[in-house]
């Protein structure tokens, strides 16, 4: 059957195949980069197997939801679009694709929790232990998921929500942490737990975590002598407290200077450095503080100027160094952003905390999956490229897939032939190590 369109609108026909065609052969390199990456054994080795041999495998839930999550599924429901890609499960050797209400009762399954937090930390030591990097800058913040589900408390903000503190290595932006949990939680819970996990994780690969940056969530006494103890230098955003007030107003006028930005332009802020130390901090500590005038002074609190203040224990670099450095940590909105809309953490499948939770890692796990592309396999021309534009240069690629003599064959166009056969080549190389 054929059907054809006409008065002055693109003049061609369109016709059913029979043959065996993908949208998505980008998706298939993805597959094999989580293999080559172990993804395979370590959700064999950390998540319980089915009872009989009629239910599905962990791997049969996990990889394609974290294919759909890469390919721009933002619901459950895109499940569906790995189900009917004949082509693609072929190539990734997908016999069973589960159902959205499958997945939605595998969520729920105690277990899954810690067993994909597993899964991702395995994952994570081979991108880390291959991006041949050291010195680690780790960032941290935290992030709202809005919703109206039912088991959603109050944000302070005022709207009903669910929240996600993650933890960022700035120079790979890897993903190492990550806690889901209700909106009503503080900001700073749980920061001191990734900050020593973190340190953990890298210590045990022979790394060093070296910088520590955050927003005034992790303004704490605890924070601040962990790395201390550990030597690892933090700029951290300082809660702006009585105390913190008492030691502006203690900086005399003259100590003020002009700040400039990397070019040497005039940012119309000036800074001035102060000591200061809390009441369970083990040594004091720098307050480098910025201030700029109050253009709209609070009708309570008449102050000429507004502030933003950094505490930090780097000894070694000029305070515009430091603002310009923790500046930088700008970058975990952008990861974010990436992580809410590029790969759908913006929604939450069911009203059950902890399988949101599950949800989410397999998102966090796509997340991941993307970087180690970018950085093993794509290279340096890739890596600032969002997952959104990779979908458009490189995996919603069609392809033609063909069995000849016991063989699969990926057929796909002259112009993206040389970029997978490298990426492959380069996948090859990694399986055998």
């Amino acid at each position: 059957m054929t059907v054809s369109l006409q008065q002055n609108l693109p003049n061609f026909q369109l016709e059913k195949t029979s043959d065996t065609i993908t949208s998505k052969s980008g998706l298939s390199i993805f597959y094999e980069a989580a293999m080559a990456l172990g993804v395979g054994a370590s959700i064999k080795s950390n998540l319980s197997q089915p009872g009989s041999n009629r239910g599905f495998k962990p791997a049969e839930y996990i990889m394609p939801l974290a294919l759909m999550l890469c390919g721009g599924g933002k619901e459950m429901e895109d499940i569906r679009e790995i189900k009917i890609d004949k082509g693609l499960r072929q190539l990734c050797g997908f016999k069973n694709v589960p159902s959205a209400d499958a997945v939605g009762q595998w969520i729920r399954k105690d277990g899954n929790l810690e067993g994909m937090r597993k899964v991702n930390e395995d994952f994570i030591k081979q991108v880390i232990t291959r991006s041949g990097k050291d010195n680690f800058t780790v960032d941290t913040d935290a992030t709202f998921i809005e919703t109206e589900k039912e088991c959603a408390e109050m944000t302070y903000k005022g709207f009903t929500a669910f929240s996600s503190l993650l933890s960022f290595i700035a120079d790979i932006d890897l993903c190492v942490c990550d806690d889901y949990r209700n909106g009503a939680k503080h900001a700073g819970a749980g920061i001191e737990e990734q900050i020593i996990y973190t340190h953990q994780l890298l210590k045990s690969l022979g790394k060093n975590f070296k910088y520590f940056r955050s927003d005034s969530a992790a303004y704490k006494a605890n924070v601040f002598n962990f790395c201390e103890d550990r030597k690892i230098i933090f700029t951290i955003a300082a809660d702006q407290d009585k105390a913190v007030k008492e030691a502006i107003r203690a900086i005399p006028e003259t100590a003020w200077k002009k700040l400039k930005d990397e070019n040497g332009h005039d940012t119309g802020r000036q800074y001035a450095e102060t000591v200061h130390s809390m009441n369970k901090t083990k040594k004091a500590f720098t307050l480098i503080v910025q201030r700029w005038a109050n253009c709209q002074p609070d009708l309570f609190e008449q102050n000429a100027w507004r502030h933003y203040i950094i505490a930090t224990n780097d000894y070694k670099k000029s305070s515009p160094e430091i603002i310009c450095f923790h500046n930088n940590r700008g970058n975990s909105e952008n990861y974010n952003k990436e992580v809410k809309i590029g790969f759908g953490m913006e929604y939450a499948p069911s009203r059950i905390l902890k399988a949101n939770g599950v949800y989410f890692r397999l998102g966090m796990l796509a997340y991941n999956l993307t970087i180690a592309v970018k950085r093993l396999f794509l290279g340096d021309g890739w890596i600032k490229k969002t997952i959104a534009t990779l979908r458009w240069q490189m995996i919603f690629v069609a392809g033609k897939v063909v069995k000849h003599g016991r063989q699969l064959y990926l057929k796909i166009a002259e112009e993206y032939f040389d970029l997978y056969f490298e990426i492959r080549r380069k996948i090859a190389l990694v399986a055998q190590t």
